[in-house]
């Protein structure tokens, strides 16, 4: 897994992957999005290996966030629209 962005929001540090970065482009997803997500969720639940998932409704639709939570960071691993209106 590649990590090449590194972005504090308040004392929260996220990491996004490759994969998320390409995955926010195509689906046009924004980092604030992904931060409301993770700060506020509408709901919660658990993905596979470990993962958590973050669902959060946006007048677009629902985002869904995968990642996993480090002792001092958040990895984002993708970003999906889970409901598009």
């Amino acid at each position: 897994m590649v990590l090449s962005v590194i972005r504090y929001w308040k004392y929260m540090k996220i990491i996004l992957t490759d994969h998320t970065k390409e995955r926010m482009a195509v689906r046009k997803i924004t980092e604030k999005m992904i931060k409301d997500a993770i700060i506020g969720p509408d709901s919660k639940g658990a993905g596979y290996q470990n993962r958590s998932l973050v669902f959060k409704s946006f007048s677009a639709g629902v985002v869904k966030v995968v990642y996993t939570k480090e002792k001092d960071f958040y990895v984002i691993i993708s970003v999906i629209w889970e409901s598009k209106k």
